[in-house]
């Protein structure tokens, strides 16, 4: 595709920009205020450069919507598959895995996710990009399920009800101090799993279990376990 040439008036005040800080800037607009906050002028007055400087690296604005797009499902999802495939075979430290991802807001940015859910809503683009990233988490989380014993569909709605809960928990922008979502930690490993909370959270928690088993524990009866496994 060939650039319109772009006047570089007013250098740039760290240097030439390259197409990756215009994609943050954009980032930073659409988690600022939104989609619509995501325009040229804005961009280019915020990196310090004129708006000629934008077509050396896109056509138009489009162009790198569709580049933020990318973006968004190169960053916020590929931590989740590095941070289970790193967690080794078991199923419990894959999903621990997850989780200080999720807690930790550091490799994963749920205030990006939820500024490229709230463009969705109107654009179809968007919405596509979504509905696919949504699956491949889902299919991420079945995997764990699967290997904590979980077959076909059990596994694949326990994935879907551990990761709507974790959306949900970002789209009603809930109120709590990391503590709390800490203490709540174990509750909702149960919950989402059936399974006491394993040692492995200790570092994010400070708490041990009373039992002092290690690994985890199965809370529920024998009749409930997949494949009639025993209760731990």
């Amino acid at each position: 595709m060939v650039r319109r040439a772009g006047t570089r008036e007013g250098a740039d005040r760290a240097g030439p920009l390259a197409r990756g800080d215009w994609v943050d800037a954009a980032r930073h607009a659409l988690v600022a205020g939104g989609v619509a906050g995501v325009k040229v002028d804005r961009l280019a007055a915020d990196l310090g450069v004129t708006r000629g400087s934008f077509y050396w690296h896109f056509a138009d604005r489009a162009e790198l919507l569709t580049a933020l797009l990318a973006h968004w499902e190169a960053t916020n999802t590929a931590p989740m598959e590095q941070a289970v495939a790193q967690a080794g075979s078991d199923g419990h430290a894959k999903l621990v895995a997850l989780i200080r991802l999720w807690i930790d807001e550091v490799a994963f940015s749920p205030a990006y996710d939820s500024a490229v859910r709230d463009w969705a809503r109107h654009d179809p683009s968007a919405a596509t990009a979504v509905g696919r990233i949504d699956e491949r988490r889902i299919a991420l989380l079945a995997a764990i399920f699967a290997d904590l014993g979980f077959a076909g569909e059990d596994a694949f709605v326990r994935a879907r009800v551990a990761y709507f809960h974790q959306v949900g928990y970002y789209a009603l922008a809930i109120r709590e101090s990391r503590q709390r979502r800490l203490d709540l930690l174990p509750f909702y490993y149960r919950v989402l799993t059936g399974f006491e909370m394993p040692d492995q959270l200790r570092g994010i928690t400070g708490k041990v279990r009373a039992d002092g088993r290690s690994g985890p524990r199965r809370m529920v009866s024998r009749g409930d376990l997949p494949n009639g496994s025993r209760a731990r």
